[in-house]
């Protein structure tokens, strides 16, 4: 947990144990192990080892096309797969799990549901995935899906005395899936209420009414107040000009309606998704949503929360992407013409 500006208390969901997440195919994690395979390389135990590509992900059009790869799922399909990949593959989750807890992350947030179109699939690699990382974990673990089945398969297969008998966050509950509400009711857990719908919503107030639905649906099953965190959802500035100021607007105006038991979470990097300098971005929205009033975040905690959390508002860089974010720079022309004369 972080401190922010004015003392507030910032709760880290750490973000990266997801199997959307990408590394460049030739880099720092990406390339060429000594045996001639393509992998993902990590430190360990003093030296250098690595989690070789299976061919589900070689084979694949975005590791051909984009020069990227899905590395989270290529340690979990070598997880399942068995044998001696298995068990570099559990130590690749867990190097990326401790990375995370450095930071600063107050739960693991693990995500598998792009693993397999079915159920059983996920079933199957949340299962693993959670035995991984688990035993080795000093925090919980938010086991995340769209599949409540998947959500009731990360929790059984978490040992109680994990994390020092620390109870896991569930992630995440919604008004198309209330019966997450349910078992969370039953194994007392913290949840991440999300305020989506048929549609990601639109503007502060739709996000605002959603809120409050999901809320109320939670607290007349008796849920505490304290052991919600409300998602109103991060929408890229780059679809939505006004995402920015939406989303902090209705961030204030929750807090406001439901007091300081409750807890506010988001997505807080999607805000920079397809522009430049997103890490510039990122820090400064964060800022923005603590200001007024986010207390919790699905992050990277491997960056510096702390400086993002304690920032240089006099800084150019702070002002032009503040201004880009409020709508005040409503398509970040003055931010992209800084970025591309090299002032960022």
């Amino acid at each position: 947990m972080k401190q922010a500006v004015g003392g507030t208390q910032f709760i880290i969901i750490g973000e990266n144990i997801h199997c959307t997440r990408v590394v460049k195919r030739e880099g720092v994690r990406g390339g060429v192990a000594p045996d001639g395979r393509a992998g993902v390389r990590f430190p360990d135990d003093g030296g250098e080892s690595w989690v070789p590509l299976p061919d589900s992900i070689i084979e694949s059009k975005e590791f051909a096309d984009s020069g990227r790869i899905k590395h989270v799922m290529a340690a979990v399909r070598q997880g399942l797969a068995g044998g001696a990949e298995a068990d570099v593959a559990a130590r690749y989750v867990a190097w990326m799990a401790q990375r995370q807890i450095d930071g600063g992350a107050d739960f693991l947030d693990l995500n598998v549901d792009e693993i397999s179109p079915d159920t059983e699939g996920r079933l199957e690699a949340m299962q693993w995935l959670v035995t991984a990382v688990g035993p080795v974990s000093s925090v919980p673990l938010a086991v995340d899906s769209s599949d409540a089945a998947v959500l009731e398969a990360g929790l059984d297969a978490i040992d109680p005395s994990w994390a020092g008998g620390a109870v896991p966050m569930v992630n995440s509950a919604s008004t198309e899936r209330p019966e997450v509400l349910q078992l969370v009711k039953v194994r007392g857990t913290p949840v991440v209420l999300s305020c989506t719908g048929a549609s990601m919503p639109t503007g502060t107030q739709d996000r605002i009414e959603r809120a409050e639905e999901i809320v109320g649906l939670a607290t007349d099953l008796g849920l505490p107040l304290d052991s919600l965190h409300v998602d109103p959802l991060v929408i890229p500035i780059g679809v939505d000009p006004m995402a920015g100021g939406a989303f902090t607007d209705a961030v204030s105006t929750i807090r406001e309606r439901f007091g300081d038991e409750i807890h506010i979470t988001g997505g807080v990097s999607n805000i920079s998704f397809g522009l430049p300098a997103r890490r510039l971005i990122t820090d400064v929205f964060l800022d923005l949503c603590v200001e007024s009033g986010l207390d919790s975040g699905i992050i990277d905690p491997v960056a510096d929360v702390a400086a993002a959390l304690n920032p240089d508002r006099e800084a150019e860089g702070y002002t032009l992407a503040r201004a880009m974010l409020t709508g005040e720079d409503a398509f970040g022309m003055q931010f992209i013409e800084a970025y591309r004369a090299g002032k960022l």
